[in-house]
């Protein structure tokens, strides 16, 4: 699912004041680090060695180190010690090391313990991880997505409440306090705001120029019935993870408030209740894992 020039447009964006302001205050204070633009770059380019993608991670050394403790863990259970980078890219894969900066990156804004309520950074933080598995579990049972697209798409997913907690927190915390089971986040930020977080994170994403399949994950997340082409099967297995995990008390804000996606979304991803049975089976070990993901990543 490579990078396109297919469009991926909201219209309330750009007839959204309010959204605007925000998402240009946003883009003078907040941008991708140099290594991980230079990254996405590399990737995207089919042209890029191991050599100048080696390259432009040893100049960020702890992404260096990230990447030598993730080929050396036991996940990979390598007969032997990796000790140079350049083999530990072709190891893991461009992609790998992709997902591996922009976790990083997003994983840094998750370093203090504030929180407001029932809401505190750390369970954001563990709910992206977890969604990311859990719609690498769909991308794995249906067979139509690329699991490692659908993990940064699910850890990528609700950016905008990062983003929201960081630069508008006023409003943010009034969203927290009037949320509840059976009152969706999208409709008290509506409220409060006169946008959403799947609409600030699109905008955001935008700005950073991130590849558009992601770009359309966080925008459509909470509606992929309006998600349309080359990017709905992705979509869909963001939203069905992101439906999961809340389903098991995993959430965003603390509140599980993310309704049953309609049917077609689960006919999208030839998503039969067996293949359901089958991924919720193996979702309590799952979200065992994501939740010790989740801890390393923050440290």
């Amino acid at each position: 699912m490579e990078k396109t020039s297919e469009p991926v447009e909201f219209p309330a964006v750009k007839a959204n004041p309010a959204l605007a302001r925000l998402a240009a205050r946003i883009g003078e204070i907040s941008t991708l680090p140099e290594v991980v633009y230079r990254i996405l770059t590399l990737v995207e380019d089919p042209d890029t060695g191991a050599a100048e993608l080696s390259e432009a991670v040893r100049s960020d050394p702890a992404l260096a180190m990230r990447v030598m403790r993730t080929v050396n863990s036991p996940y990979y259970a390598l007969e032997q010690k990796v000790s140079d980078l350049q083999q530990a890219i072709a190891i893991l894969g461009f992609r790998e090391i992709r997902n591996l900066a922009l976790t990083a990156h997003v994983a840094s804004l998750f370093r203090t313990s504030e929180g407001h309520k029932h809401y505190s950074r750390r369970g954001l933080w563990g709910h992206l991880v977890a969604t990311g598995i859990v719609a690498r579990m769909v991308a794995q049972t249906t067979g139509r997505i690329p699991p490692h697209e659908a993990y940064l798409a699910g850890l990528l997913h609700d950016l905008g409440l990062i983003l929201l907690d960081q630069y508008a927190h006023a409003g943010f915390c009034r969203i927290v306090e009037t949320i509840a089971p059976n009152r969706p986040t999208c409709q008290v930020e509506m409220e409060v705001l006169g946008f959403t977080h799947a609409e600030l994170g699109q905008t955001v994403a935008s700005q950073w120029n991130l590849p558009n399949h992601l770009t359309a994950s966080i925008g459509f997340h909470h509606q992929p019935e309006l998600c349309q082409g080359t990017y709905r099967p992705l979509v869909c297995a963001v939203a069905v993870a992101n439906f999961l995990c809340h389903r098991q008390d995993v959430t965003s804000l603390g509140v599980a408030n993310v309704p049953l996606p309609p049917p077609e979304i689960f006919a999208e991803l030839n998503l039969g209740r067996e293949e359901l049975n089958q991924i919720v089976a193996q979702l309590e070990e799952a979200l065992r894992s994501a939740d010790l993901m989740a801890m390393s990543q923050v440290r």
